[in-house]
């Protein structure tokens, strides 16, 4: 089966078990939902049609879903490297599920963030016109495995989630997933190279002079907790941006499979706090990748964690996709971009 046909069978499965769309892809592709914030929309009874979802199928194929079946009238797409031009792109629609590929005659760069913009008019001759970001497709994603995290914070030190790479590969475009930030459920590694074994640290705020995020030199950025050894990347979030009951995914691109997952509960939670994080908690559990359950009562408590006491992995032992993995590290024995304490 050609990557448009699997695109279109998927799109047609998934909106004929939602008839109200917005959640087409269910819980696999729960992160391609196209947020209102980055969609720019105009002309026509937009209540009709809407576009669901866009994502990066190959490096050159853009497939979009739409709530109805559409026709394209034109599209092409902008790369922001201050040019200005624009590459053209041809289609294919499917009239069965609503959904439309966009191939480019040139691909996007791994990692890349570009903007499609099109027209499509649905039967009833309503139009709708939209731009939209996606990421350059990353056919070499490096396997990431979840190692530690921080949830607490005391300037300096913010929270953070350490991964490490299990293979060789380009970490552009594998999105880090915080069921729990209502501001942006998911964050998107940028183009990098990395090998086996080596360590990244995704900080979720910026609280100091000298970060860089390091795409090429890993000694490039400086902060209390970068390691020369490691790979930093650093965002810009506040309001405790990691929460203690939480749901975090490692996905290998918008609405790919989920690499890896971390279940975590503070002491006394019973449930999760939003419909987002009972998702992603049934997501990572149907995917094998957290295999004690999706309810609260499975994940694992984060009761003694604090700025300097993390959650880690028991490094060097088999990774069972469970709470036995996990245990809070002792007093001092945090350690972003270093190895963790053995148990």
């Amino acid at each position: 089966m050609s990557r448009q046909s699997a695109f279109f069978a998927a799109a047609f499965v998934a909106r004929a078990a939602c008839g109200a769309c917005v959640a087409l892809f269910a819980t696999a592709l729960a992160s391609c939902s196209i947020s209102p914030e980055i969609v720019s929309l105009w002309g026509g009874e937009l209540s009709v049609p809407k576009l669901v979802s866009v994502e990066s199928v190959s490096g050159n194929e853009i497939g979009a879903v739409f709530s109805s079946p559409v026709t394209v009238s034109g599209a092409a797409v902008s790369v922001p490297d201050g040019s200005g031009a624009m590459l053209p792109s041809t289609w294919e629609e499917d009239a069965e599920s609503g959904a439309v590929m966009f191939i480019l005659e040139e691909p996007v760069s791994v990692g890349i963030r570009a903007v499609l913009s099109a027209t499509v008019t649905d039967e009833r001759g309503n139009s709708l016109s939209f731009s939209v970001p996606f990421t350059g497709y990353n056919a070499r994603p490096a396997r990431l495995r979840i190692n530690e995290i921080r949830t607490d914070y005391s300037k300096p030190k913010a929270e953070f989630v350490e991964v490490v790479a299990l293979s060789a590969g380009n970490l552009g475009g594998i999105e880090i997933s915080n069921a729990m930030n209502a501001s942006r459920t998911a964050w998107e590694f940028p183009p990098a190279e990395v090998s086996a074994g080596d360590v990244i640290v995704y900080h979720l705020r910026s609280v100091e002079e000298g970060l860089v995020s390091e795409t090429g030199d890993t000694s490039a950025s400086s902060g209390v907790d970068a390691k020369a050894g490691a790979r930093d990347f650093w965002d810009t979030l506040a309001k405790a941006p990691l929460k203690d009951t939480n749901v975090i995914l490692v996905r290998e691109r918008k609405g790919g499979s989920i690499m890896d997952a971390l279940l975590t509960a503070a002491p006394g939670a019973t449930e999760w706090p939003s419909d987002t994080a009972a998702a992603m908690a049934e997501a990572a559990y149907v995917a094998g990748a957290w295999k004690n359950g999706p309810l609260v009562a499975d994940a694992v408590s984060t009761d003694g964690m604090t700025v300097t006491r993390t959650l880690g992995r028991n490094p060097g032992a088999a990774d069972s996709d469970s709470a036995e993995d996990w245990r809070i590290c002792a007093k001092g024995k945090a350690s972003p971009g270093a190895a963790n304490a053995v148990w």
